[in-house]
């Protein structure tokens, strides 16, 4: 009984959270409809035009059978660098091209089409899983910073630190039982619906995910967040993007932008951008919970990418 009521401690305090979240949208219900409309409109305007896309494009190459053509071009240097199966540089070349979350996404289609076992989806999504050229050389870059120089630092850490994160990860042995080549379907009408429905499901979960952690992220600015820190003076803007690194990198690296040093913005950017945040999170483990990831594992293995990650930004901060 005791062991049953330490495992529900978890649960008490994440119901305590979900009501006072509650609590604070029936007390503040402008405040929070407001949020929420900026979450949609983020979302709609910004991540759905750039993502969904390549979202659909990602599926369909899969449901196409371009697993199998792509994959031999980096079958050696995957088996080799983490003991991978070839179509794990598949997952790297759509991850590393669409961005978050078609690495995950891509690692369950391969996993459920019996094309991976559990074990190569738990050793892929520690280097699959990456943010996109799109949004770190556009948005960070050229939009929030208004610096091309910091879109390629961020974007050249975050792939290095992605990269070497799997070497953590290696899995150490061969799976005992065959895992199943991949197969695509025949038909081409059914390849197609299956795609765009697919993708517009899923997008469904990445939109869900930014309005409630954009929420999340409001709801400690009405705390008073900001103002409980603004006698750090200088460090204010260090902390708080550092906090809302947890939540949402968007928000975070708007943040990251106000450091006074812009060496140490940059570097907590990429902190950012390769951490995720919970909404990152969320809706990396939307997928991968299905493969046998768990949940700390995901956050363990998100959070050595990220610190390797700040190590490399902060290396390539000292390039004139």
């Amino acid at each position: 009984m005791h062991k049953l009521k330490k495992a529900q401690i978890p649960k008490v305090f994440a119901c305590i959270a979900v009501i006072a979240f509650m609590t604070f949208m029936l007390a503040k219900p402008d405040y929070y409809l407001d949020s929420a409309r900026r979450g949609l409109s983020l979302f709609a305007s910004s991540v759905l035009p750039s993502l969904f896309p390549f979202y659909f494009c990602s599926l369909l190459l899969t449901y196409m059978g371009a697993v199998g053509a792509i994959s031999k071009a980096g079958a050696k240097s995957v088996k080799l660098m983490y003991n991978a199966p070839k179509e794990s540089a598949y997952v790297l070349f759509l991850s590393m091209l669409c961005g978050y979350p078609v690495g995950a996404s891509t690692i369950y289609e391969l996993y459920s089409a019996g094309a991976i076992s559990q074990k190569d989806a738990k050793c892929v999504c520690s280097f699959c899983s990456t943010s996109g050229p799109v949004f770190m050389i556009g948005t960070i870059g050229g939009a929030i910073f208004a610096n091309q120089k910091v879109g390629l630092i961020v974007l050249v850490a975050h792939y290095m630190g992605a990269i070497l994160n799997g070497l953590i990860y290696r899995k150490k042995k061969d799976d005992d039982h065959i895992v199943s080549a991949f197969s695509s379907p025949s038909d081409v009408d059914g390849l197609l619906s299956r795609a765009i429905s697919k993708a517009t499901i899923n997008m469904l979960y990445v939109g869900g995910y930014i309005v409630i952690c954009g929420m999340l992220v409001d709801t400690l600015e009405f705390v008073g967040i900001r103002d409980a820190l603004s006698h750090l003076q200088g460090a204010s803007e260090p902390v708080l993007s550092a906090i809302y690194s947890l939540i949402e990198m968007t928000r975070a690296s708007i943040e990251c932008s106000k450091c006074q040093n812009l060496q140490l913005g940059v570097t907590l950017c990429t902190g950012a951008v390769s951490l995720g945040g919970l909404s990152i999170t969320l809706q990396n483990y939307t997928f991968l919970s299905k493969c046998g990831v768990g949940f700390w594992e995901l956050i363990l293995k998100k959070g050595s990418q990220c610190a390797l990650s700040m190590v490399f930004a902060f290396l390539l901060g000292f390039i004139p």
